[in-house]
């Protein structure tokens, strides 16, 4: 039922993950943690869609908000190359950006959800979310919730867009081409934002799981555009650039993708940068309580979420992002690893997963 790698003494790890398959908790997943490279745990099993074709090595899938961590990433990697700055204005790379009382919003606001600009305030549907140019004129010309700096708002869906037009502006290519270049190519690791054809084959159709059905739905941030999951199974939408929740991947990709951000930090083998950059970025920018989640997030400079609880792991230096469903990526300082679990079952659930959480706590045992 499941294949791939784990080191020996983990076998309590790996027979949790397999009696997720036994027990028809999951469909089809991956969980990976590795350390300097090299593999501790590398597992993936279950089925890729209804047909029961097998969960391969290669298999991706969409991790839906997972995707906020690689992409941030990038953006340290800019901040570390002084491409981008965490307290200019945003006006200051994109011109149309400043009308409509945004002129005082800066990088680091978006960044850290306090910009207000949280949700889209007209009607848009799930086709909208694939116009990029569409998206961009409903940001540029509304009107923020609130003050920026004033409270917090986790932008789900606009996060990405706005993140992404910054980046446009200022290098010239799109989020996912980044993503491409800096990471994936890079480091040989298979995630991406905006699937390439020769990859479609690779991806797992997602099932949402009917007995969780307890998505946040008094948040218009959430549900505006609503979640139709077929809609998530179709080309178009594997191949657009929706960088807030369509990235591709699987654990072992994103596991890397962490392990070589915290040994850039601990090891300081600046590999993608320094470790002065990366600790700027990892310094905390507010842990208010965050009216969309409504509990409280440690959020980032950049946006990654700084460990408040399993999801995480144990060790308070953890970072890293989750996702709709139940896809997740962080590192963790402490032990030098980067974690990560990707599956085709979506939990409707906002935060923690049970599925994660259970083998965390048993990995974490061992350590």
């Amino acid at each position: 039922m499941i294949s791939g790698y784990c080191e020996e003494k983990y076998t309590p790890v790996k027979k949790i993950f397999e009696d997720y398959f036994l027990k028809q908790e999951e469909i089809g997943a991956s969980f990976a943690i590795y350390k300097e490279g090299k593999p501790l745990i590398d597992l993936y099993g279950g089925f890729k869609n209804k047909n029961k074709e097998k969960w391969e090595e290669n298999t991706i899938v969409n991790v839906f908000s997972a995707t906020k961590g690689i992409y941030e990433i990038i953006v340290s990697i800019l901040i570390n190359e002084n491409i981008l700055d965490l307290e200019k204005p945003v006006s200051y790379y994109w011109d149309a950006f400043k009308q409509s009382n945004k002129r005082e919003i800066k990088l680091k606001h978006i960044l850290s959800h306090q910009s207000g600009l949280y949700r889209f305030k007209e009607k848009v549907t799930q086709q909208d979310l694939l116009d990029w140019n569409k998206i961009i004129s409903i940001l540029e010309n509304q009107e923020p919730d609130h003050l920026c700096g004033e409270k917090t708002y986790y932008h789900a869906k606009t996060h990405g867009f706005l993140i992404g037009e910054i980046i446009k502006k200022t290098t010239r290519k799109s989020l996912g081409e980044l993503v491409f270049e800096l990471l994936s190519k890079k480091l040989k690791v298979d995630f991406f934002i905006g699937t390439p054809k020769d990859q479609l084959s690779n991806i797992a159709s997602l099932y949402e799981d009917k007995t969780e059905r307890k998505i946040v739905s008094e948040f218009n941030a959430f549900n505006n555009p609503e979640h139709e999951i077929n809609f998530y199974n179709k080309q178009n939408w594997q191949i657009a650039e929706v960088p807030s929740m369509n990235g591709h991947g699987n654990a072992r990709s994103i596991a890397k993708i962490y392990d070589v951000f915290v040994n850039d930090l601990i090891l300081d083998k600046n590999i993608l940068l320094s470790k002065s950059s990366i600790n700027k970025c990892l310094t905390e920018c507010n842990s208010r309580i965050d009216k969309s989640l409504m509990m409280p997030i440690r959020w980032s400079n950049i946006g990654l979420i700084l460990r408040g609880g399993w999801l995480f792991g144990k060790n308070k230096e953890s970072f890293g992002h989750n996702g709709w469903g139940g896809s997740l990526g962080f590192g963790d300082p402490l032990l030098g690893i980067g974690v990560a679990y990707t599956t085709n079952k979506i939990n409707p659930t906002m935060g923690s997963d049970f599925r994660i959480i259970k083998l965390l706590k048993e990995f974490y045992k061992i350590h």
